[in-house]
C-alpha cells in the first residue's frame, strides 16, 4: 500500500453480489495483469477480525444481550462472515439477498421490510397484546406468552429492520470505511469506482443501485456483470489467448456468457472478430444481446434442497416456520458446496453431509434438528432440476407453480438450460449454437454442473464448443470491472455494444382498436452519452398538472430508430414502471387562468455514462426551449407490476360484474367527456355554481342534485375516465372551504371528492391532490349531527385509501379505534368526536393496508369478537380485507401474520356460510396461496378452506386461488382500477 503514489487516482471494481461482495483495484496507469483483490476486514466471530477477499453480503441483527464488537460502525447490524455464521444459528435475524429484493417490483424497496418474515417490533408487541389467548402471542412465530410483559418482551426481542436499498448501502458503506482505513491517502470516494449489476437489471433496479452507492458516499459507474466476467477473461488470456479463440472458431467467435450467481442468472452474447484493417484494433469485441431478468440462481438450488430435507426434520405434512426454514436453507447451501465440490478441488467430495437446524434463541445444543444430505441426491436435484437436457428449440415452461420463498418472485421454470436455449434461439436465430462458452458464478465451482451445461449446448449440433477457462468465478466480476476501467483509459480492449434494450413510450390506443402504438425514444445499441430525439414526432402535452408516461423496453433483435412508431405486442415488449413530468408554476398558472394550455415537445433519451436511462420532454418551436426530465415513479411500481403478475387481490362479491360494467362504461365515454371538451366545461361550471363564490340564485336542491347534474352533462359516473374525474376534482378542491356552507354542501363535497380521486393513485398529479385533501381529515365535519355526511366522509377516505401514506392511515385508525374497540379496552375517545355510520368507518379501517400489521391484526381480533353475536356480513368482509394474503395496493410486507389469518379462518370455518354471503370471499382472501412461506397459511388450513369452498359451490377460480398460485383475473383488475389510467400523450404531427 505504501508503494502507491500519494493522491494518484485508482480504479476500483466492486461486485455487490447476492452472496458475496468483492473489491478489486489497480492504479490508473497499471497494466491489466496488475489488478489486485482487496481483502475486506470483517468480523469473523463476535470479537475477531480478519481481512478476507469475500465479504458475505449479509446483515445480522444481534440478539438482546449479545455484544459483538463494532469496529466498522455497522451497528445495529453485523456484516460479513460473523453475520453468516450467526445468522445460521439464530432464526429470523439475518438480512439476505438484498440485491434480489432491489429488483422486486411487488414491494416498496425503500421501506424497512427485511429480514423478510420476521415481525417488526411494533407488530410483535401488538400481536401479543391484542390477542385473546396464548396462541395470539405466537403470531410472530415466537414463544412468549400473551399480553403485557410477554408482548413487551417480544417487541424488545424483535430485530431492527432495514430496506433493500439501505441494506445494499450498508454493505457498500462497510466497504468504503474499511478501504479508507487501509488506504487513508486514497479515500474510496475520490477514486474511479465501477460497480457491477446484472445485465438484466431494469432501469429502476439500476437507479436504486446508484442510490445505494450514493448513500454510502460513492459516485459510481455501472457495468453489466457478464461483460465484467469477459473483461477478466480477456485480461487473463491476453492478445494471444484471444487470437487462439478466434483461430479455433474460424476467425469469428460467438461467445455465450452464462453467469449464474446466488440470486440471478445473467445471459449475454458477445461477438469477437479480428480488426477491420491497418491502424485499427487487432481484435473487435461487441456485446450482441442480453437476456431477460431471471431471478434464478444458487438461492433456488438451496431452496430446492431445503424442501427435500424439511420432511426428514419435522415429519410429513409439517413445516418449519419461516425463520427456521431460513436456517435450513443456509445449512443446505453449506452442504451443497461441500457435496458438489470445486472446479479445481483436489480431494473427492464426501458421500454425504450433515444438515442441521439449531434450536431457537441462544440455546444451541438441545432442540437441534439434524439429517444428512447425500451427494447423489444433491446432484440429482441440481443437475436434473436446474440443468436438464434441453434442445435448442426448447422454451421455458410457464407453469402455474413455482419455487417461491421469502417473498421473492423466483422464476417459475427453474431449468436454466431451457432459459439458455430460448435466449440463444431469440438472439442468434441463424446460428445452430455458440462457438465458445464462458461460465461465471459460484454455481460453476461444481465441476459436474459446468460439465452438464456444456454437454447440453454441445448436443444442439452447433460448431465445436470451446469452453473458455474461468480461473475464479467468485473474483472474476470485480477484477473485470477494474479491467473495464483500464480499457476506458486506453489500456485494453473495450467491449462495444451500447444499450442492451430499446426504450419506447406508449401512445393512446387507436380508436378503432388494434395494438397500442409506441414511439422509440432510445434505440437498442445506443451509445453511452449519445442523445436521441424522436425526430419528426412532436407531441402536445396538457399542462397545469403532472403528466404520466407508460414506458416499455424490448431486447428484440430488430433495431428501431428514435422516432419510429411500432405496435407494442406483449411478446416483444416489457412494461416498465411509469415515468412522470411536472410542469413549472408558470404553466400551471396559465392553464388555471383560462382553458387548458399545451406545450409542444419532442422526447429525448440518453443512456448515461454511469449506465442509467435519462428521458426528458424538450420544448420545440420556442427561442429558449425548456427541458422537463422524466422521473420513474418507483413507489407506484409495486402496485402496477403486482397486478399483472401471479398475485392479485382476492375476489369480492360482484367483482366480475363491476369490472365488466367499468369496461363497458369506459367504452361508452364520449370525446366531450375528456378535459377541454364543451361538456366538461359545463360540468365545471356546475361545480363552480355550487362551491364557488356564493351565488344567491343557487337553490338548496341544486346543491343536493349536483352529482345528478354532472351525470346529466357527462353521462353516468361509470363512464367518467380518470382524466375527467381528476379534472372535476381539480375544479372542486380550490373551493374545499365552501363545503361548510351547509350539511348538503358537506355531504356532496365528500361524495364527489372521494369518487373523483379514487383509488388515490394512477395519475401523475395524484400525490399532489392527496396532499391537498389530507389536511381536511383532521377538520372532520362541520355538521357532525348528520349521519349521511359521516357516511360519505368515511366512504371518501376509503375510496382514496390507496393514495394515503402510512402516517395518515395511522391517524385515521387513532381516531377510529376508540369507537371500534370492545368496551373492555377502555380506549379514550377524542374530545368532541361523535362519529356516526360506524359500519362505513369499519370498512374504511379494513381498507387501510399501510397500517402496521400488528394494529391491523388487533382490529381483526376486535371484529372477530363481534361476529359471535352480530351476523352482519360486513364484519367478515372486513376481516377478509384485513387478513388478505395479497394486498390490493400496499407493499406485501404489510400483510398480517399467517398465524392471525389461521385463527380467523378457524372461526370462519365454523360459521354457516349459506347465511353469510361474505364468508366464501373472505375465506379466499385469508387462505389465498402466494408461494411465500412468510404469508401463506398452513397446508392443512388451506385444504380445509378448499373443501369448504367446493361444498359451498364457489367459482372454480376462487378454489384454484386457494389451491395454487394463479394469475389475477382481468375482471378483478378492472373492478379495482375502475377506469383506464391516462396516457398523457397526443400525437399532433408525424
Amino acid at each position: 500500500m505504501s508503494a502507491l503514489a500519494k493522491n494518484r487516482s485508482l480504479i476500483v471494481g466492486i461486485d455487490l453480489g447476492t452472496s458475496h461482495t468483492v473489491v478489486a483495484w489497480a492504479e490508473r496507469d497499471a497494466a491489466p495483469d496488475a489488478i489486485r483483490v482487496f481483502s475486506i476486514p470483517q468480523l469473523v466471530t463476535a470479537t475477531e477480525i480478519e481481512a478476507r477477499p469475500l465479504l458475505p453480503s449479509l446483515l445480522y441483527a444481534p440478539l438482546p444481550g449479545e455484544a459483538p464488537a463494532d469496529p466498522f460502525g455497522d451497528a445495529p447490524f453485523a456484516i460479513g462472515e460473523h453475520a453468516r455464521r450467526r445468522g445460521g444459528e439464530v432464526p429470523g435475524r439475518l438480512v439476505a439477498s438484498a440485491k434480489s429484493w432491489l429488483c422486486h417490483p411487488g414491494v416498496d424497496r425503500t421501506a424497512p421490510i427485511l429480514p423478510w418474515g420476521a415481525r417488526s417490533r411494533e407488530s410483535s408487541a401488538d400481536d401479543a397484546d391484542g390477542a385473546d389467548d396464548a396462541a395470539d402471542a405466537a403470531d410472530a412465530g415466537g414463544a412468549g406468552g400473551a399480553g403485557g410483559a410477554g408482548g413487551a418482551k417480544k417487541a424488545a426481542d424483535a430485530p431492527p429492520r432495514v430496506s433493500p436499498l439501505d441494506a445494499s448501502a450498508r454493505i457498500l458503506a462497510h466497504v468504503r470505511r474499511t478501504w479508507d482505513d487501509a488506504f487513508p491517502e486514497h479515500p474510496l470516494a475520490a477514486q474511479e469506482v465501477v460497480l457491477t449489476v446484472p445485465a438484466s437489471f431494469d432501469q429502476v433496479a439500476r437507479e436504486l443501485t446508484v442510490e445505494a452507492a450514493r448513500r454510502a458516499g460513492l459516485s459510481v459507474r455501472l457495468l453489466e456483470e457478464p461483460q465484467a466476467a469477459f473483461y477478466d477473461f480477456m485480461r487473463l488470456a491476453g492478445p494471444e489467448g484471444l487470437g487462439a479463440v478466434l483461430d479455433r472458431s474460424g476467425g469469428e467467435a460467438l461467445v455465450l456468457v452464462c453467469d449464474v450467481g446466488g440470486g440471478t442468472t445473467d445471459l449475454s452474447l458477445i461477438r469477437v472478430a479480428r480488426g477491420a484493417g491497418a491502424g485499427g484494433a487487432p481484435v473487435e469485441v461487441s456485446r450482441v444481446a442480453v437476456g431477460h431478468h431471471l431471478l434464478l440462481g444458487g438461492d433456488n438450488m438451496d431452496l430446492a434442497l431445503a424442501h427435500l430435507c424439511e420432511p426428514r426434520l419435522v415429519g410429513a405434512g409439517e413445516r418449519l416456520d419461516p425463520a427456521r426454514f431460513g436456517q435450513l436453507v443456509l445449512a443446505c447451501r453449506a452442504a451443497k458446496e461441500r457435496l458438489l465440490g470445486g472446479a479445481d478441488a483436489q480431494a473427492a467430495p464426501p458421500d454425504d453431509a450433515p444438515v442441521t437446524v439449531l434450536s431457537r434463541g441462544a440455546r444451541l445444543v438441545g432442540g437441534a434438528l439434524t439429517t444428512r444430505l447425500g451427494r447423489e441426491e444433491a446432484e440429482r436435484v441440481v443437475l436434473d432440476g436446474f440443468f436438464p437436457e434441453a434442445p435448442r428449440g426448447a422454451r421455458p415452461q410457464r407453469g402455474k407453480g413455482g419455487l417461491v420463498a421469502f417473498g421473492l418472485p423466483y422464476e417459475r421454470d427453474v431449468a436454466i438450460t431451457r432459459h439458455v436455449a430460448w435466449f440463444f434461439a431469440r438472439h442468434a436465430p441463424e446460428s445452430p449454437g455458440p462457438t465458445a462458452l464462458l461460465l461465471n458464478g459460484g454455481v460453476f465451482r461444481g465441476r459436474r454442473v459446468a460439465e452438464r451445461l456444456a454437454q447440453v449446448i454441445e448436443r444442439w449440433g452447433g460448431p465445436p464448443l470451446d469452453v473458455l477457462p474461468y480461473a475464479d468465478p467468485d473474483l472474476a466480476v470485480a477484477r473485470g470491472a477494474v479491467a473495464y476501467g483500464l480499457a476506458l483509459a486506453g489500456r485494453g480492449v473495450r467491449i462495444e455494444g451500447g444499450a442492451a434494450r430499446g426504450y419506447y413510450v406508449g401512445l393512446e390506443p387507436p380508436a378503432g382498436g388494434g395494438p397500442r402504438p409506441g414511439v422509440c425514444v432510445v434505440p437498442r445499441g445506443a451509445k453511452e452519452g449519445s442523445v436521441h430525439a424522436a425526430a419528426g414526432r412532436t407531441f402536445a402535452l396538457v399542462v397545469g398538472r403532472p403528466v404520466r408516461f407508460d414506458l416499455f423496453a424490448s431486447d428484440d433483435a430488430r433495431v428501431d430508430r428514435a422516432g419510429d412508431l411500432v405496435p407494442l405486442d406483449e411478446d416483444r415488449f416489457e412494461a416498465l414502471p411509469p415515468v412522470a413530468v411536472a410542469f413549472d408554476a408558470g404553466d400551471a398558472a396559465r392553464a388555471a387562468a383560462g382553458k387548458q394550455a399545451e406545450v409542444h415537445v419532442q422526447i429525448e433519451g440518453e443512456l448515461t455514462a454511469i449506465g442509467t436511462l435519462d428521458l426528458a420532454c424538450v420544448e420545440v418551436g420556442v427561442p429558449a426551449p425548456r427541458r422537463f426530465r422524466l422521473a420513474f415513479q418507483l413507489r407506484e411500481d409495486g402496485r402496477r407490476a403486482r397486478v399483472g403478475e401471479a398475485e392479485g387481490g382476492a375476489p369480492e362479491p360482484g367483482a366480475a360484474r363491476a369490472g365488466a360494467a367499468a369496461e363497458r362504461g369506459a367504452a361508452r365515454a364520449g370525446a366531450g367527456a375528456t378535459p377541454g371538451g364543451k361538456r366538461l366545461d359545463e360540468a365545471r361550471e356546475s361545480i363552480e355554481r355550487v362551491f364557488g363564490k356564493g351565488r344567491p340564485d343557487v337553490a338548496p336542491r341544486e346543491v343536493k342534485n349536483l352529482v345528478r347534474e354532472l351525470e346529466r352533462v357527462l353521462g353516468e359516473r361509470a363512464t367518467w375516465t380518470t382524466e375527467t374525474a381528476r379534472a372535476l376534482l381539480d375544479t372542486l378542491l380550490p373551493s374545499a372551504r365552501s363545503r361548510r356552507r351547509s350539511a348538503d354542501h358537506e355531504r356532496v363535497f365528500w361524495s364527489l371528492a372521494g369518487y373523483c380521486l379514487r383509488p388515490g393513485f394512477g395519475d401523475a398529479g395524484d400525490p399532489a391532490r392527496v396532499a391537498a385533501v389530507a389536511p381536511l381529515f383532521a377538520e372532520r365535519l362541520a355538521f357532525p349531527q348528520e349521519a349521511r355526511s359521516w357516511q360519505q366522509f368515511w366512504i371518501a377516505w376509503r375510496r382514496i385509501a390507496g393514495g394515503l401514506d402510512e402516517a395518515l392511515q395511522v391517524a385515521i385508525r387513532d381516531l377510529a379505534d376508540p369507537f371500534l374497540a370492545p368496551a373492555e379496552q377502555r380506549l379514550k375517545k377524542p374530545k368532541g368526536a361523535k362519529p356516526e355510520a360506524l359500519g362505513d368507518l369499519l370498512e374504511l379501517c379494513a381498507s387501510l393496508e399501510r397500517v402496521p400489521a400488528g394494529r391491523r391484526s388487533e382490529l381483526g381480533a376486535w371484529i372477530l369478537e363481534r361476529t359471535w353475536t352480530d351476523r352482519d356480513p360486513r364484519l367478515w368482509a372486513a376481516i377478509g380485507r384485513l387478513g388478505a394474503r395479497v394486498p390490493t395496493y400496499a407493499s406485501v410486507h404489510h400483510v398480517v401474520s399467517p398465524a392471525a389469518a389461521e385463527r380467523w379462518l378457524d372461526h370462519l370455518l365454523r360459521e354457516k356460510w349459506e347465511e353469510l354471503p361474505s364468508a366464501a370471499p373472505a375465506a379466499v382472501q385469508l387462505a389465498r396461496r402466494t408461494g411465500d412461506r412468510a404469508r401463506d397459511v398452513s397446508d392443512r388450513t388451506r385444504g380445509e378452506v378448499e373443501r369448504r369452498l367446493v361444498k359451498a359451490g364457489a367459482p372454480e377460480a376462487w378454489i384454484r386461488a386457494v389451491r395454487e398460485v394463479v394469475a389475477v383475473e382481468e375482471a378483478e383488475r378492472a373492478a379495482f382500477f375502475g377506469e383506464g389510467l391516462p396516457v398523457g400523450l397526443r400525437l399532433v404531427s408525424a
